[in-house]
């Protein structure tokens, strides 16, 4: 249609006529481009983010197997935010698409060569083995935002909890424990407690990409402690303890 209007109007194209014709390819560009070829730009070395299926466009996509570094993510709806990208960043919006079994998840991330962000995360995310061998099955978020920089942690506030499955007499129901985040010394830093207040993860992120999560669970009579010794526990002053560790 475009092309019929030009040479009915003039053989010629006027300099508005390329203006308005280069803005209209421009922006047919912009509203085709993929949603693979994004997230591609937006972390080149794929450490960050990471799928096994990409579909869908930029602005409305769909993303299965989705990771946060070494943080599953599941399945979820991704979209380029327009308005970052007048400041030069590729900050994505996330939500978990609704279907039967899907619990809530909401978060804004960014990333660029030297840093990393996510902000206003709210929701579960299905852990499995990631935590191994603490007994966890879900990680919750309320309102989580942490800033890194050259791998270090500038900013976090909000809350990071740990879903913890009966585990005997000391714990015979499922329990979260929970903590505010916060930085220190370039580490981000989570302090978990759980309802009884025995109940403990002291969570850590390094500056190297390298977390560590001990839970510790404190005041148990021999009788409760023999059964998470044989869990693998160890005996601790107190209690009994399990640390984890991995890279992000």
């Amino acid at each position: 249609m475009i092309g019929r209007w030009i040479f009915i109007r003039d053989k010629r194209l006027t300099r508005l006529s390329v203006v308005v014709l280069g803005l209209g390819v421009l922006l047919a560009l912009l509203v085709m481009l993929p949603l693979r070829l994004v997230l591609g730009w937006a972390d080149p070395p794929g450490r960050t983010l990471k799928a096994q299926a990409v579909e869908g466009v930029a602005w409305d996509g769909l993303v299965g197997e989705m990771q946060l570094g070494q943080l599953p993510l599941g399945l979820m709806e991704v979209d380029l935010m327009p308005l970052p990208l007048l400041i030069g960043r590729a900050q994505f919006a996330l939500e978990r698409p609704d279907y039967p079994g899907a619990r809530p998840f909401t978060a804004r991330i960014r990333g660029n060569g030297g840093g990393f962000a996510i902000t206003g995360a709210s929701g579960e995310l299905a852990l499995g083995g990631t935590m191994a061998p603490l007994p966890v099955r879900t990680l919750t978020m309320n309102d989580f935002s942490a800033q890194m920089a050259g791998g270090s942690c500038v900013s976090a506030s909000g809350t990071l909890g740990l879903v913890v499955p009966a585990m005997g007499a000391m714990m015979d129901a499922e329990t979260v424990l929970s903590g505010e985040a916060r930085c220190e010394d370039g580490s981000l830093i989570v302090p978990m407690t759980g309802p009884s207040g025995s109940e403990r993860v002291d969570f850590r992120v390094a500056p190297d990409g390298q977390w560590t999560a001990t839970m510790s669970l404190v005041g148990l009579p021999p009788d409760m402690a023999a059964p998470l010794l044989d869990m693998g526990f160890q005996q601790r002053r107190n209690g009994v303890g399990l640390t984890a560790s991995g890279t992000l």
